[in-house]
């Protein structure tokens, strides 16, 4: 009898399996969304971004219009990428007092000098909006840059979020780590007051992104 139970039990696993298969990526998607969701918890980082999803809903198609007429090509490795930072089209990211850049899986700390200029502006706007609250000046997180062809592929895999026409083949895009934030709401507000400032300027796009990220294209 307990030999036809265990048979009865693998019989269903080896079934759900197969079923499930189809939806593999998926289901890997959902886990890391909910493992994701939890560390956040379990560290004390907060997901609040509070209006960020009204203030900045630019969309992928208007992302696209800043490369109308700039942006590199895209690069089909990430050897592309390099061969582009060594002949100076592209600049490296390095971290500051100012703002910190994080060891990128999926992508590299390498922008235009054009997006590098505008991190500087933002994190110049972002201290002035620290002066007026009074408030301890904040490092943001950038937490993705430049993506090739191949890393694009390999993260679509396991981001939802990911596009094939990604704008952050392009050179001019990067993202901005929400959640870094932690418990520091008001630096956080101030952050995204300084963000809001120049976009309302017309200076960036921004999405929203509800992994985390705020979706940063220079214009």
């Amino acid at each position: 009898m307990k030999k036809k139970i265990l048979l009865l039990v693998i019989l269903v696993a080896v079934l759900a399996g197969l079923l499930a298969f189809p939806f593999r990526h998926k289901i890997k998607r959902k886990i890391r969304y909910v493992t994701d969701r939890s560390m956040n918890l379990i560290f004390g980082r907060s997901n609040s971004c509070d209006n960020c999803a009204t203030l900045f809903d630019d969309k992928v198609t208007i992302h696209e219009q800043a490369y109308l007429n700039e942006g590199i090509l895209p690069q089909d490795s990430d050897d592309g990428l390099k061969l582009l930072l060594a002949n100076e089209t592209l600049v490296e990211l390095r971290s500051s007092q100012y703002y910190i850049v994080r060891n990128f899986k999926y992508s590299k700390p390498y922008l235009l000098p054009t997006a590098q200029a505008f991190i500087d502006t933002l994190a110049n706007t972002y201290t002035f909006e620290c002066k007026a609250r009074k408030l301890t000046y904040l490092p943001f997180t950038i937490s993705s840059g430049t993506r090739s062809v191949a890393s694009v592929e390999k993260l679509m895999k396991s981001n939802s979020n990911s596009i094939k026409n990604s704008s952050h083949l392009k050179g001019k895009t990067f993202d901005v780590s929400y959640t870094a934030f932690g418990d520091n709401k008001q630096q956080l507000k101030a952050f995204i007051s300084a963000l809001d400032q120049l976009r309302r300027e017309e200076k960036c796009y921004v999405k929203y992104e509800r992994n985390g990220t705020l979706h940063i294209t220079v214009i």
